[in-house]
């Protein structure tokens, strides 16, 4: 994968910050909503197989033809585009070189913050069915691995979590990170984790 240049650097703060703007501002119901969910769907697309040109998969982060944006100017546009790539280099190189850790949300409930994985895990789940992830091979091991993001990333997962005890929850959220990162190995044996740790970044 391409290393990012250095003339393109910009800080997490900032890059997140004007995706997010973007997201929100131009998407619609079928878009992303934000950058966790991007980071998931962009996750998900170094899953494949091969690299995939952004062309494939550009569009796909609003919805369909009709959701596309209407860009007040072409200066928008660009930008915007140059944000993702930015974001796209930086997910790919992250999950390739072995020190993947995914963009998450954390919410304060009563005082206390709660690590909140479900807007990745749907991002991802869309990358997924947007490549046929899991639809060809092992049926047993991609059901295992896609587990914890099926849970926390569809519908039925959170119909699924009503009857789970929080322990259980915990478990699976936990399980959530080694089991991309086997999936991503399946494709990329090459991939090695950095220290054999996990981290993620969070946003609040």
């Amino acid at each position: 994968m391409p290393e990012m240049k250095e003339e393109n650097v910009i800080s997490e703060d900032v890059l997140y910050e004007k995706i997010d703007h973007y997201l929100q501002a131009f998407g619609g119901d079928r878009s992303l909503l934000c950058v966790s969910e991007l980071d998931g769907f962009l996750t998900a697309l170094g899953c494949s197989v091969k690299e995939l040109e952004p062309d494939t998969w550009i569009n796909a982060i609003w919805g369909i033809e009709e959701d596309q944006p209407q860009w007040d100017n072409s200066e928008q546009e660009d930008e915007f585009l140059s944000l993702v790539l930015i974001m796209y280099m930086e997910t790919m190189n992250s999950l390739m070189f072995g020190s993947f850790y995914p963009i998450y949300l954390e919410q304060e409930f009563d005082g206390e913050y709660k690590l909140i994985v479900d807007e990745w895990c749907v991002g991802f789940m869309r990358g997924a069915k947007l490549i046929g992830l899991g639809l060809n091979g092992d049926r047993e091991f991609f059901d295992e691995v896609l587990a914890p993001a099926r849970l926390f990333g569809t519908e039925a997962g959170w119909e699924k979590q009503k009857s789970m005890v929080p322990e259980e929850i915990a478990f699976w959220q936990d399980n959530l990170e080694p089991s991309i990162l086997r999936l991503a190995q399946h494709y990329h044996p090459e991939i090695e984790p950095e220290n054999n740790s996990l981290e993620e970044r969070i946003l609040h």
